[in-house]
């Protein structure tokens, strides 16, 4: 299994001088670390060692889990290691798969909501993207687009907008 912890430091309660390096530098948050360790439990239990996952970002009331594998690895068979990513965080877990076009991934992230179109605006000089999502699909999704807007736009690298027809 990939992670950006190694496996000694999954099992051990403190880090070795590479993940606590990486830590210290950014590369890795303290949710990275407790989402490795506990994919690495889980992987006792569920055969998930063809799995990656590169980072996590804490939403408030939901953790997105990005990989730049196969989502399903990290779905699991019927969901069972999302949910028990999710028992273990104590909160709604989403797992997001970076491989591909950003389209698809950000088809993971919305799901079950359809994404109508992106279209790339220009404004005052300034590039913008419109996520058109259908305006019944509004009570579908299960995490806040406000709280999104500023991670896809990071993720993108221009600002986003999402807007429901």
């Amino acid at each position: 299994m990939q992670t950006p912890l190694c496996q000694k430091c999954a099992w051990s309660e403190s880090l070795c001088q590479s993940c606590a390096a990486k830590r210290n530098s950014g590369a890795m948050s303290d949710l990275d670390i407790e989402v490795s360790r506990i994919l690495y439990k889980v992987n006792e239990l569920h055969n998930i060692t063809a799995a990656q996952f590169s980072h996590a970002l804490d939403l408030g009331d939901a953790v997105l889990v990005f990989t730049p594998g196969e989502a399903g690895l990290l779905i699991g068979r019927g969901g069972k290691v999302v949910s028990a990513l999710s028992a273990a965080l104590g909160k709604r877990v989403r797992i997001v798969s970076q491989a591909g076009d950003a389209r698809k991934s950000l088809e993971d992230l919305l799901t079950p909501a359809k994404i109508l179109g992106i279209n790339e605006s220009f404004h005052a000089g300034a590039t913008r993207l419109s996520i058109r999502l259908a305006k019944a699909d509004e009570k579908l999704l299960r995490i806040d687009v406000r709280k999104l807007e500023p991670l896809v736009s990071e993720w993108m690298g221009k600002p986003a907008v999402f807007v429901f027809e």
